[in-house]
């Protein structure tokens, strides 16, 4: 039996063992990162906990219900995620959205605001080549009273309803999203 190369077959063994590791912590971190963007809300799944939540203004004839939705009952719990639910009831109570998001807005309503837009007089004097960009900047305004999400906050006009909640969920680790809504007038409909 030849021992000449014992010390080197040890070395490639330690090598190879060295390999297997870096390979283990190389699954081991995906694996890890995969699990962290999954409860960072990073996968198509809609959050499943929360609550319903609800503003009535001073002299009872306004009033806001909404369901806030998060990931986990902890974070439900939690005073940032109430403190957030309120601030949507009184956003909602203040500026009569229409939609949470842009992309809840029926194509006929914004093909319907697209076609003011066009027929607009001062239309004519943008150059063609700015025309859409005039056209969407001016979408975005009409639509951003009308989508929550889009809205300036009531409590600091600097600041977009939409980051507001983008904020929140990073803080909480979470994804928190807004499932609905209803502003009730009384003697509305």
């Amino acid at each position: 039996m030849n021992t000449s190369h014992a010390p080197l077959r040890r070395y490639l063994g330690v090598i190879g063992a060295a390999a297997l590791l870096v390979i283990a912590l190389v699954i081991f971190r995906k694996r890890q990162n995969r699990q962290v963007q999954e409860e960072m809300g990073a996968t198509d799944r809609a959050p499943k906990r929360g609550g319903i939540f609800s503003y009535v203004h001073h002299n009872n004839r306004l009033g806001v219900l909404l369901e806030l939705n998060c990931d986990t009952d902890i974070v439900a719990q939690r005073e940032r995620f109430l403190q957030l639910a309120n601030e949507l009831a009184l956003q909602i109570a203040a500026t009569d959205p229409k939609y949470i998001n842009f992309e809840d807005v029926p194509t006929d309503v914004v093909e319907q605001i697209h076609q003011v837009i066009l027929q607009d007089p001062s239309m004519e004097r943008v150059p063609p080549q700015k025309r859409n960009e005039v056209i969407n900047s001016k979408l975005k305004k009409v639509l951003g009273e009308q989508v929550l999400m889009m809205q300036s906050w009531v409590k600091d006009e600097t600041v977009i309803v939409g980051d507001l909640v983008k904020k929140v969920s990073a803080e909480m680790g979470e994804n928190v999203a807004l499932r609905r809504f209803r502003r009730y007038v009384l003697g509305e409909l």
